[in-house]
C-alpha cells in the first residue's frame, strides 16, 4: 500500500504579509491533505529580501556545492527556493497579491532568478543538472481588491512559469461542479466592507476555488508518482 503522506506539496505565498494570500493558500494546501492524506508545507516571503535577475552570467561561471549556491545575488532566494529543489516536491501552489493587474514585485524577481536553476540546458559543464519538474503538479492562485481586479492576469503569469519550467499545470477544475476557478483560483478581499487582513474568508466562491486547487494538485501529484488514485 502506498503511503500519500510520501506525495509532499509546497505552497508559495508571496505576500509581504500574513494576510489574504497567504489565507488562500492555506487553504488550498489544508484541502489537499484533507483529501487524499499528503504532505503539506507554507513557503511565506514576508520579511524576505529578493532581488531582481540582473543577467550577470554568474550562474554560468560558478562551480557551488548547491545548486540554489550557483546565483550570485545574496539575499533570501536561495532559502526560498530550496523547497522547490531539495527535493523537488510533487506539488506546487503559488499564491501571490494582484499589484497593478499582475503579480507582486516580489513574485516577479523569484521567478526570474530561477533562470540560474535551468542554465545546465545550455551550459553542460555545470555542477547541477537542472530540476526535473516534468512529474511535479502545479496551480496557481491570487488574491485581488476587487473580484475582477487583475487576479486572471496575476494567475497566468504564474501558470506561464510553471510551464517553462516544465511542470504539470492544473486549473480549479472540479469533478461534480465543473470549473469553479477555470485556470486557478482567484480570491477577492473587497468582499468585506473591512478591507482587513483576513477579509477573503468571508469570499465563499474564492475559498471554494483554492480548495478544488489544492485538491486537484494532490490528486494530479498522486497520478504522477503512482499511476492510479
Amino acid at each position: 500500500m502506498f503511503d500519500r503522506s510520501q506525495i509532499h506539496i509546497v505552497g508559495i505565498s508571496s505576500s509581504p504579509r500574513h494576510a489574504n494570500t497567504e489565507i488562500l493558500v492555506q487553504e488550498a494546501l489544508g484541502a489537499a491533505a484533507r483529501k487524499y492524506g499528503v504532505s503539506t508545507q507554507l513557503v511565506s516571503f514576508k520579511g524576505k529580501r529578493i532581488l531582481g535577475c540582473v543577467d550577470c552570467k554568474g550562474c554560468t561561471r560558478r562551480r557551488e556545492a548547491t545548486i540554489q549556491q550557483q546565483c550570485v545575488l545574496e539575499d533570501d532566494w536561495r532559502e526560498l527556493v530550496t523547497p522547490l529543489v531539495d527535493p523537488v516536491p510533487n506539488g506546487i501552489i503559488v499564491g501571490a497579491p494582484v499589484y497593478f493587474f499582475n503579480v507582486n514585485s516580489q513574485l516577479r524577481a523569484f521567478m526570474e532568478r530561477c533562470t540560474s536553476l535551468v542554465k545546465g540546458y545550455w551550459s553542460h559543464d555545470l555542477p547541477h543538472r537542472p530540476p526535473d519538474w516534468s512529474r511535479t503538479a502545479a496551480g496557481a492562485l491570487a488574491v485581488g481588491y476587487h473580484r475582477h481586479g487583475g487576479q486572471e492576469q496575476a494567475i497566468n503569469t504564474i501558470v506561464h512559469w510553471f510551464l517553462t519550467l516544465g511542470m504539470v499545470v492544473v486549473g480549479s477544475h472540479h469533478p461534480v461542479e465543473g470549473p469553479v476557478g477555470y485556470i486557478g483560483a482567484a480570491g477577492w478581499q473587497g468582499v468585506s466592507v473591512s478591507k482587513a487582513v483576513d477579509a477573503v474568508l468571508q469570499d465563499e466562491w474564492g475559498l471554494r476555488a483554492a480548495r478544488t486547487l489544492g485538491e486537484k494538485v494532490a490528486g494530479t501529484a498522486i497520478l504522477l508518482a503512482t499511476g492510479h488514485l
